[in-house]
């Protein structure tokens, strides 16, 4: 199973959609974002694509996103909000997700040891390392900075790819 890994769009629609055509070009089965949406338009723009498609949206709040914003924000359009820290089972592979502005949650989750991947953001700087068992991944910001990137994950090789987006015409 691929999955789409991104975090930091801060409301950049173009940015996030140019993300999801580099999802589905590398044929991912799920897409995860990892926090700073900025405005539910990005989710919902890329639901739009991702739910003809039958591809699940997961996504954790990040300290630009005010948790009241994204109470009431339909289910039923493929993504579904975790709040500021997600846990998912995929190929029965351990996955959490935060947004790693909190550094004790993150180092607690990440020193727990019982989850195979720990995908978070906030830094605007991608990564990919370890700590003991469990492989640390920042795919770098999708909507700020010079080169705003993205990561495809293929569960089953455990192999990572960060992706450098572009707006539409550049």
């Amino acid at each position: 199973m691929k999955v789409g890994i991104l975090s930091d769009t801060h409301g950049q629609v173009d940015l996030a959609l140019s993300a999801a055509r580099e999802f589905i070009f590398r044929g991912i089965e799920v897409v995860l974002h990892c926090g700073d949406i900025g405005s539910d338009m990005v989710l919902t723009e890329m639901a739009s694509i991702f739910q003809t498609l039958e591809i699940p949206v997961y996504a954790v709040l990040g300290n630009c996103d005010i948790p009241s914003d994204w109470d009431f924000y339909p289910e039923d359009i493929g993504v579904k909000i975790l709040g500021r820290f997600g846990e998912l089972e995929l190929d029965e592979k351990k996955i959490a997700m935060l947004h790693s502005d909190d550094e004790k949650a993150f180092d607690r989750v990440a020193a727990a040891g019982k989850y195979d991947y720990l995908l978070s953001g906030h830094s605007h700087v991608r990564h990919d390392r370890r700590k003991r068992n469990t492989r640390l991944i920042n795919p770098g910001s999708a909507g700020r900075g010079m080169h705003p990137s993205c990561a495809v994950l293929d569960l089953i090789k455990d192999e990572l790819e960060f992706v450098t987006i572009h707006r539409s015409g550049e």
